[in-house]
């Protein structure tokens, strides 16, 4: 554990101690070195455990109080330490959804040794968010403790719901956060993509996920923040953001066409793992040429930061198009939709690229044709790759409501990844509800791994029989009952395409 941490013990110590009960004799009672902990150093997880179970000793208050005291203490002091990795707009909810991200900044990527808590967040509503915290150290209560604490530096009230807990034999911990200031309402879909709000209007802005376009474009605020060029592109607006930076809409002066840019953001352009990561997105859509793939036009730095251009689709992303439709696409169509997604998947298959991130909105549909584009590499891995795991080993990494099931276990993911998501996809425009659903995070992520979805067929009667199964096999729990390949998932679609005439 990290020496700033034990710092803070010592600090904390001396609060509620009020000096009855000496530093020194608490750290007599996990170590017998004459030295201090330094801050910038690590030591044993055990030692700041004993220290704690010590000084809960001393005051007389059970552990689990006193740790989760200790959490709301040590809070406002790690908003400060994390500084320049928070935005200056954010608020409670807003730090704790980015934790997981400024986790990985200022520890794993400088110490790949370290084993912090793994996060995984999903946005319900500008005032509610779900939290499954996975940890071998089962500090669930440091951890509600630190929320609070978080609350109280922006002078913000929270309520805390723990609907899963480790300490009763589950896998994770599920929080379920509340801010008070406002009452709470449910975005639409809220588990099947994720939402970045106003944090002052509570106004959604665009969906989370990275994606490169929004049919209800923003204009930046303050426009003095607007770059006025990238690369030789005139930037005319802000048209989304999310975990690894922002996307302009510019203009090619020369060839007098609109291109989306991609710019990573500064705190994140720090770190060296996700800047190779970032540039990693570039080179894998890059490499792939195909209609149903966005097309990358030009990669370099702006201002030190990296920047992909790409072109500017012009239509909905499959969400949205989907709620055009009233819910449920017309059959013929949402078989023409599946193939291209999966003839765009096969292509990067074949140079060894999963996109391991498919779900409505990395889908762009271009044109009155709405045809597909396959947008948002940033999760795409090789399949062979040497290199070291870019994302926190353990992590959940997407969109639960789209994960495969060994998305959330410890099975490698591998290109049948993908063809799970193509099945939801398909599942959803054909019935108009997901596969696996739930109130929560957690239950969603359960669901995805019992692996028993109702059958399309009872839901979408009317859809063709083989397509029903069709589906039921692209979202068996098992990999090896789902179809082959790409390839033949898009052979398949491309029969019972001509089969509807």
């Amino acid at each position: 554990m990290h020496g700033i941490i034990f710092f803070y013990i010592q600090k904390f110590a001396e609060s509620v101690t009020s000096g009855s009960t000496p530093w020194i004799q608490l750290r007599q009672t996990v170590t017998t070195s004459s030295k201090g902990y330094l801050p910038n150093q690590a030591y044993p997880d055990g030692e700041a455990v004993q220290l704690l179970q010590s000084l809960a000793q001393a005051v007389d208050e059970p552990l689990p109080s006193l740790v989760e005291r200790f959490g709301e203490f040590l809070g406002p002091h790690l908003v400060k330490v994390a500084g320049k990795h928070i935005e200056p707009q954010w608020r409670t909810l807003d730090l704790i959804e980015n934790t997981e991200s400024i986790i990985h900044t200022m520890v794993r990527a400088t110490n790949p040794g370290a084993e912090p808590p793994v996060l995984q967040t999903a946005r319900q509503s500008p005032n509610e968010l779900h939290l499954v915290y996975t940890s071998g150290r089962q500090l669930c209560m440091l951890a509600k403790g630190i929320m609070r604490g978080v609350a109280q530096h922006y002078s913000e009230g929270i309520t805390i719901e723990e609907t899963s807990c480790m300490l009763n034999g589950e896998p994770f911990c599920c929080f379920v956060v509340q801010n008070q200031a406002h009452d709470t309402h449910t975005a639409k879909s809220p588990l099947s993509e994720t939402v970045v709000f106003d944090p002052k209007t509570g106004e959604q802005l665009v969906n989370g996920s990275g994606s490169f376009e929004s049919t209800q474009p923003f204009v930046e605020r303050p426009s003095k923040n607007l770059p006025s060029s990238i690369g030789g592109f005139t930037i005319k607006s802000l048209i989304g953001r999310g975990g690894m930076g922002r996307v302009y809409q510019g203009h090619d002066s020369q060839l007098n066409r609109d291109v989306a840019i991609k710019l990573m953001h500064p705190s994140r352009a720090e770190d060296e793992v996700s800047r190779k990561r970032f540039l990693r997105e570039s080179r894998a859509t890059a490499a792939i040429n195909h209609p149903h793939i966005i097309t990358i036009l030009q990669v370099g730095e702006h201002d030190q930061l990296p920047y992909i251009v790409m072109q500017h689709v012009d239509g909905p992303n499959l969400a949205e198009y989907r709620e055009q439709c009233g819910g449920r696409i017309p059959i013929p169509e949402a078989v023409r939709i599946a193939r291209e997604i999966t003839e765009g998947l096969a292509a990067a298959h074949e140079t060894g690229l999963v996109h391991r991130d498919i779900k409505p909105d990395n889908v762009l549909l271009e044109g009155r044709q709405y045809r597909v584009r396959i947008i948002d590499f940033g999760l795409a891995r090789e399949v062979d790759a040497d290199e070291a795991r870019l994302t926190a080993d353990g992590a959940v990494v997407g969109t639960p409501a789209y994960m495969s099931p060994e998305r959330i276990g410890v099975e490698e993911v591998d290109a049948k990844s993908d063809l799970f998501g193509i099945g939801v996809l398909l599942y959803e425009m054909l019935s108009g509800r997901l596969p696996f659903e739930g109130k929560s995070m957690v239950s969603i992520l359960a669901a995805i791994a019992q692996g028993k979805p109702p059958q399309l067929s009872a839901l979408a009667p009317e859809a063709p029989a083989d397509l029903c199964e069709l589906v039921m096999q692209l979202l068996a729990n098992e990999k090896a009952d789902r179809p082959a390949d790409a390839v033949t998932v898009a052979e398949r679609l491309a029969e019972i395409e001509t089969q509807l005439g």
